[in-house]
């Protein structure tokens, strides 16, 4: 079934098949955000953070045996046959509608510092401090016992956070709050795994983890994008869950400070291909990006007529033609025609 996912990335244009891999385990190099944004599959960003590359690759094996996928120099591209099972595809598989990559690369551990949170006050609500805490990682686990002692003095803390959990577990839907309810751990209760909810369903694990990952989705989605409403849930929230890389997101406050690209190398001893490196992400990856500030109209002018042109002209060709165009101005106006057109 992972096959069939894996046939839909691709196109009958050649894609580089490792930068999709790239995309999916969540690599956040410049060049994979670029290339997930030009093909479409930023918002599979660190969907799949455990694929291991070999599976990956004995994917695409098959996808070549099956004649509906072409292999050569580290690129990829559906043949005739391919493009008609994806068209097939893409209109019976189960796809999430809630994923975002962007703003949800850090899911998988929010959602462990939710299941952690909930045990521990189910525990605490019936007095019980004898219990193995779910599994976590040590920075995941520091966080929320940090969160509990912080808030275990207010004594209507255990119902402010049923309130809160039920208030959003109401707005999703009937079959992802009974998904989530399933997996919880509490007093007396051990959640079932997603291959017992997938026997217990008669679904095949990779819907299961689908609809799973859809409903943790869209519970992150309504916290984030209302967290005044729910002060207690949203203390889980961390700044790794932002769109934005620690390091980029520095950047880009100086930047929305005025500060210049020299200013802030010099303040942040940062070289300053790093921090233009940091602006494509931003750009790539943040809504209302001021394109204008780093590229003159007379330079846009210039690439868009060549680029009307030659619609794949590359950074080469380009500065032949405009020998005072640098990498970073290309990548940046591309970015934008990508940005503009999505």
């Amino acid at each position: 079934m992972l096959t069939d996912y894996l046939l839909c990335l691709f196109a009958t244009a050649p894609r580089r098949y490792q930068a999709i891999y790239y995309t999916l385990v969540g690599k956040r190099t410049t060049s994979n955000l670029y290339a997930g944004l030009a093909y479409g599959l930023l918002k599979w960003l660190q969907i799949y953070p455990n694929l291991e590359l070999a599976q990956f690759q004995a994917e695409l094996t098959q996808l070549q045996e099956k004649g509906w996928l072409m292999v050569e120099d580290r690129q990829a591209w559906l043949t005739p046959t391919g493009a008609a099972q994806k068209a097939t595809l893409m209109t019976t598989l189960e796809w999430p509608t809630h994923y975002y990559g962007p703003e949800m690369g850090h899911l998988q551990q929010f959602q462990s510092r939710l299941f952690l949170a909930i045990q521990i006050m189910s525990e605490y609500s019936h007095h019980n401090t004898h219990y193995f805490p779910i599994e976590t990682s040590m920075r995941d686990r520091v966080q929320v016992v940090s969160w509990f002692k912080q808030h275990k003095q207010d004594s209507e803390m255990v119902t402010q956070f049923k309130q809160e959990l039920q208030q959003i577990l109401t707005q999703l839907t009937p079959v992802q709050a009974d998904l989530l309810a399933n997996r919880l751990v509490g007093h007396q209760i051990i959640g079932q795994s997603q291959q017992q909810l997938a026997q217990k369903l008669t679904l095949e694990p990779l819907t299961v983890t689908i609809r799973l990952l859809d409903a943790q989705a869209h519970f992150f989605a309504i916290l984030s994008q209302h967290t005044t409403d729910y002060p207690l849930l949203a203390c889980l929230l961390s700044p790794l869950d932002s769109t934005l890389s620690l390091s980029t997101a520095q950047t880009w406050t100086l930047l929305q400070q005025g500060q210049s690209i020299e200013m802030i190398s010099q303040k942040r001893r940062v070289k300053l291909g790093t921090i233009r490196e940091h602006i494509l992400e931003t750009a790539i990856l943040q809504p209302q990006f001021p394109f204008e500030r780093f590229i003159s109209s007379d330079l846009e002018t210039a690439l868009a007529a060549l680029m009307t042109e030659m619609p794949d002209l590359t950074f080469n060709v380009a500065h032949e033609q405009l020998p005072t165009l640098d990498f970073f101005s290309y990548r940046l106006y591309q970015i934008k025609t990508k940005v503009v057109a999505a």
